[in-house]
C-alpha cells in the first residue's frame, strides 16, 4: 500500500463533503425541509461549541456577574428570596433569571456553573429563533439560515452566553414575543396570542423593559385593523388572550419565588433609578452646551 496516497484520499472525502454542503447555498436552488433542518441543526451546535470554547479558553466573570453568583448562593443557602434582600436590601433587578439558576443548582452543580450553563444553552437556541424571524419576514430560508449563522458566531453573544448574568435569558424570551409576535399578525389565531402572554411575562420578570412591548402589540393590532385582516370581535378576544396569559404567567412565577413584595419595590426602584439617570444625563448635556 503506497501511504502517500493516504492522505489525498482523505482531503477529497473532505473536499467532497464541503462541495455537497456548499452546494446547498446555490441560489437557484430551494432548499427542501430536511436541508433546512440540518443546516439549522449544525449552526445550533456550532453555537454551543464555540461558547463551550470560549468559556474554555477566555472564562470571564464581571463585577455584574460576581453580583449574581453571591445572591444565588444566598438563595440556595437561605432557601428563600428573602434571605437574599436581608443580604442586599437594594436588590432591585428582576429574580425569574437567578431563580432559573438556582433550578439548576438544586441539580448539584455549582452557583458558577448553573448560572453559565443556563446562558449557553439558552444562548445555542437562539439562532434558532433568529431563524424563525428571518424567514417569517424575508420569505427566504438562506437568507433566515444566514442570520442564524450570524447570531451563532457574533463576538458579543458569546461573551454574554459565557457569564452569569441575565441579558441572555432576555434576549431568548425577547425574541421568542417578536417570534410569535409575526406569527400572531400571520395566522391570527387567538391562542398564539395567549402563548406569547406567557413568554411576555417570563420576559417581563427579566427584565422590566418588556413591558415596551405592549405597544409594539398595539401596533399590530392596529396594523391588522386598518388592513382589515381583523374585526374588532377577534381583536378584543386576542387582546383577552395576551394579557391574561401575561397575568397569569406573572403571577405564578411570583408565587414560585416567593417575590410578591419584592416585585412591586423592585419596579418602582428601577424606573426612578432610570428616570434619575435620564434627568442626570440631561442636566449634564445643558451645563456643557
Amino acid at each position: 500500500m503506497n501511504m502517500d496516497t493516504l492522505p489525498s484520499k482523505h482531503n477529497e472525502r473532505g473536499g467532497t463533503f464541503l462541495k455537497r454542503v456548499c452546494l446547498l447555498f446555490r441560489p437557484e436552488k430551494e432548499l427542501t425541509s430536511f436541508q433546512t433542518s440540518f443546516l439549522l441543526a449544525l449552526i445550533g451546535l456550532l453555537a454551543l461549541a464555540v461558547r463551550l470554547l470560549s468559556l474554555r479558553l477566555e472564562p470571564a466573570l464581571s463585577r455584574d456577574g460576581c453580583l449574581y453568583l453571591e445572591l444565588i448562593q444566598v438563595w440556595h443557602d437561605t432557601g428563600s428570596l428573602d434571605g437574599v434582600l436581608k443580604h442586599w436590601p437594594e436588590f432591585w433587578i428582576p429574580p425569574f433569571p437567578l431563580y432559573l439558576m438556582l433550578l439548576v443548582m438544586k441539580c448539584g452543580f455549582s452557583a458558577y456553573l448553573s448560572g453559565v450553563g443556563v446562558n449557553i444553552f439558552l444562548g445555542s437556541l437562539l439562532p434558532g429563533i433568529i431563524y424563525l424571524i428571518a424567514n417569517e419576514v424575508c420569505r427566504s430560508r438562506r437568507i433566515a439560515l444566514a442570520s442564524a449563522l450570524l447570531i451563532a458566531l457574533n463576538p458579543p453573544m458569546i461573551e454574554l452566553a459565557v457569564e452569569p448574568l441575565r441579558d441572555t435569558v432576555y434576549l431568548f424570551f425577547a425574541g421568542l414575543v417578536i417570534c410569535l409576535l409575526i406569527f400572531c399578525i400571520r395566522r391570527q389565531k387567538w391562542y398564539l396570542w395567549g402563548i406569547t402572554g406567557v413568554f411576555l411575562g417570563m420576559a417581563f420578570l427579566t427584565r422590566y423593559e418588556t413591558l415596551e412591548f405592549f405597544p409594539l402589540a398595539g401596533i399590530c393590532w392596529g396594523i391588522a385593523i386598518c388592513r382589515k385582516t381583523m374585526d374588532w370581535k377577534k381583536l378584543l378576544i386576542c387582546c383577552f388572550s395576551l394579557s391574561a396569559a401575561f397575568v397569569v404567567t406573572v403571577c405564578l412565577l411570583i408565587s414560585a419565588m416567593g417575590a410578591e413584595d419584592h416585585l412591586y419595590k423592585s419596579y418602582g426602584k428601577y424606573y426612578l433609578v432610570k428616570w434619575k439617570n435620564i434627568e442626570k444625563k440631561f442636566c449634564k448635556e445643558n451645563i456643557l452646551k
